[in-house]
């Protein structure tokens, strides 16, 4: 084995840290027969508590109260509880975004719950990222964000250039245009030209719950006289960096914020620079689009 082999084993072990949970210590929710999220287990005795939108459910679960038979009263009744559950430390605070719950990205919402709360009640969120490459003749280049000090998540930490959750009630196209502009001043005739290439996805226990996360992924060709801007204040700054440049900061360590070492690692894969040569190639390929529980 190769010394260049042994330095990229970091590749494995970002994904090995963003599918790591238990679930003997959670307990499904349903609404109807449909399976929409986990609960820790201390949190699913309190929702039950609350007799008039938690009941018991399937395999020693919890089912939303079936006399609450559409979205808006399903999404009431469960937006009322999260100020006491947040009060007493079963979550954190509000970020008045809504995100849908729904059985998987391509399914219906059955109703939205505050961005705030999806790890806590473990249901699927979707997003993307984007990485904004400029070709060049001797090798290609990646712009690099860096999160803000100020943000309250992952402050100071290197990102994707453009990255983001997906608000119930937009397309796709239209997160993509919104998030490209706010956070890297990107012109939505520019974003436009993003191209759709593939997805990620993962589940990772975490203080706050499970997380269970799909994000589209976006390659987007930039002139090279554009240069990023951020508008929106969370990101700190952006830096040109040559591809192997943020692959060897991906194996290296924990530079970047957690999720975005595996869209790297999907780029890399995608574009030859990580090969079947790689004596853990296979575990990486399938890690990268891990089954949700």
């Amino acid at each position: 084995m190769t010394q260049a082999a042994r330095r990229d084993f970091g590749y494995l072990a970002h994904i090995r840290l963003c599918n790591r949970f238990d679930l003997s210590g959670f307990q499904p929710w349903w609404i109807g027969d449909a399976l929409v999220g986990y609960v820790r287990s201390a949190l699913a005795r309190r929702l039950l508590s609350f007799a008039r939108v938690f009941g018991p459910g399937p395999a020693n679960g919890l089912r939303l109260n079936p006399d609450l038979v559409d979205f808006h009263a399903r999404t009431a009744a469960l937006d009322g509880l999260l100020a006491p559950l947040a009060d007493e430390g079963f979550l954190g605070g509000r970020r008045d975004e809504p995100y849908a719950v729904a059985t998987g990205l391509s399914a219906p919402a059955l109703m939205a719950i505050d961005r705030g709360a999806a790890t806590a009640f473990g249901v699927i969120c979707g997003g993307f990222h984007l990485n904004g490459v400029v070709r060049g003749h001797d090798r290609d280049h990646m712009w690099v964000a860096r999160r803000a000090k100020t943000k309250a998540t992952y402050p100071d930490m290197l990102d994707n250039m453009v990255a983001g959750g997906h608000p119930f009630g937009l397309t796709a196209a239209a997160n993509l245009r919104k998030e490209c502009q706010e956070e890297a001043g990107i012109p939505a005739a520019l974003a436009d030209r993003a191209r759709p290439v593939g997805m990620t996805s993962y589940a990772m226990e975490t203080e706050e719950g499970l997380r269970r996360h799909a994000f589209y992924l976006y390659d987007l060709e930039l002139p090279s006289d554009f240069t990023p801007v951020a508008v929106d204040g969370e990101v700190g700054s952006f830096t040109l960096m040559a591809v192997d440049e943020v692959a060897a900061t991906v194996r290296r360590g924990q530079a970047f914020k957690y999720n975005c070492n595996l869209v790297i690692i999907d780029y890399l894969v995608r574009h030859g620079v990580l090969g079947p040569d790689h004596p853990d190639y296979i575990r990486i390929v399938s890690g990268l689009r891990a089954p949700l529980p």
